[in-house]
């Protein structure tokens, strides 16, 4: 089983808290086993490691019930939760680095959540990577395609913008759950 780290999801939780109150919560948590329920209704370690499954089944209840079944809804999350790690864990090295370095650092960033799966970076012209995140496609294994053609382009897009690059933009040109061998992004700023 793989995991994800406690900070992504308890970056989410606290959007949902946020964004939809208590009672959105307990409506985004419904459905869940009694364990998992009190899981993440509980306190969450940002060190901690959770079931990526979960994770997964929580992306789904979402946008079933705040994003009228439209994966787009999660995009604020994802950049909710790269916000609160800009505080928290990145600022030192965001400070000294430049989006170049951010992107060669791809590698130890995925780490950081997920515990399955590799992302590597290339550059391929001034300003323009192509980042390839390998991972599996069951989703008790990895992130599922919610979090590749969402999350990773809203995450990538809020570093950008906090490193002050502009015009930062990350689409997602190949999915690993549509035939593709890996997803794949391009990623561009001016």
């Amino acid at each position: 089983m793989s995991n994800v780290k406690g900070n992504a999801l308890g970056g989410f939780k606290d959007f949902v808290a946020t964004r939809h109150g208590a009672a959105g919560v307990a409506r985004w948590l419904e459905g869940l086993s009694p364990q998992e329920a009190a899981q993440v209704g509980g306190i969450l370690l940002p060190n901690g490691w959770y079931p990526v499954s979960l994770w997964n089944r929580l992306i789904d209840r979402y946008v079933a019930l705040f994003g009228d079944g439209n994966p787009q809804c999660f995009r604020p999350v994802a950049s909710a939760i790269a916000a609160a790690d800009l505080q928290r864990f990145f600022t030192v090295l965001l400070k000294a680095a430049s989006p170049a370095t951010m992107l060669r650092r791809s590698s130890s960033l995925w780490e950081r959540y997920f515990d399955e799966g590799t992302m590597e970076a290339t550059e391929v012209g001034a300003k323009r990577y192509t980042v390839r995140l390998t991972a599996s496609r069951l989703l008790d294994r990895a992130p599922g395609p919610v979090t590749c053609a969402v999350g990773i382009p809203a995450w990538q897009e809020r570093i950008l913008s906090h490193m002050g690059a502009r015009e930062g933009r990350c689409l997602h040109t190949r999915c690993r759950f549509r035939g593709a061998r890996a997803c794949e992004f391009e990623v561009s700023w001016s």
